[in-house]
């Protein structure tokens, strides 16, 4: 099976415009390699729209997010995840789609949550980008992606630090709850391709187990929606993580 995201529509058609009407190779250039800008790209993201959980609205595009940046609902993670994917493309970038979950019960409630992972060329490496939370996380100053963050969950590894901003260990500010930004928020993840369908990442420790979804906010429980055809099971590492050429 080849995995099919590099190349996932998210809009591609308005990417040119997104890049140029918002300038993101200015709000990126300190940035001494592209790791760094990567990591600019972020804080832009972070610092350009406001958070809450009160919009109802659907856009289609970063485009028509950042055109309703002022409204007074806030964005959620959806919304600051396709601000930063499509950014990330416009620039030219392999980043890909994941949402995440914690391990618990039907009945229990859930913390979905989305992210991106992003093909860093320094370090040779996929590792995850939390825009809503202008977080990533690292050991011993590698960022990580999803299932490295959830190993060292499974493992009880408490060397894995979370970085907030851009270079320097920022403290999360004040105003943003700390709520699905843990390790063990990654227990769940999926990485979506193509036509919405996702590789789901299963194994020893979730292979009896099922993804459930809702809660008190969120109306009732149920299983995953993606498990109704969407979801390819798998625990090959290469398959989910490739190695990206460097041109």
């Amino acid at each position: 099976m080849k995995a099919n995201y590099i190349d996932e529509d998210f809009g591609r058609q308005h990417l040119d415009e997104l890049r140029q009407k918002y300038n993101l190779e200015k709000a990126v250039s300190s940035g001494k390699d592209e790791f760094e800008k990567q990591l600019l790209l972020k804080n832009w993201v972070f610092e350009t729209l406001p958070l809450g959980y009160n919009n109802q609205n659907q856009y289609k595009n970063a485009l028509e997010v950042l055109a309703d940046k002022n409204n007074k609902g806030g964005f959620n993670c959806t919304w600051y995840v396709l601000v930063f994917l499509q950014a990330a493309l416009a620039l030219g970038w392999p980043v890909r789609k994941l949402g995440i979950d914690t391990d618990h019960k039907f009945g229990q409630e859930e913390m979905r949550h989305t992210v991106v992972e992003v093909w860093s060329k320094k370090h040779k490496k996929w590792y995850v980008v939390d825009p809503m939370f202008n977080a990533l996380f690292e050991k011993t100053g590698i960022p990580l992606n999803a299932y490295e963050i959830r190993k060292a969950y499974l493992d009880e590894d408490k060397s894995i630090k979370k970085v907030f901003g851009r270079y320097e260990k920022e403290k999360l500010p004040k105003n943003v709850k700390d709520r699905h930004d843990k390790p063990a928020n990654y227990f769940w993840f999926f990485i979506l391709l193509k036509n919405y369908k996702a590789l789901l990442w299963v194994d020893k420790f979730n292979r009896n187990k099922t993804w459930f979804v809702g809660g008190k906010f969120k109306g009732e429980f149920r299983k995953h929606p993606m498990y109704d055809g969407a979801f390819t099971k798998t625990n090959d590492y290469n398959l989910c993580y490739p190695v990206m050429s460097d041109s």
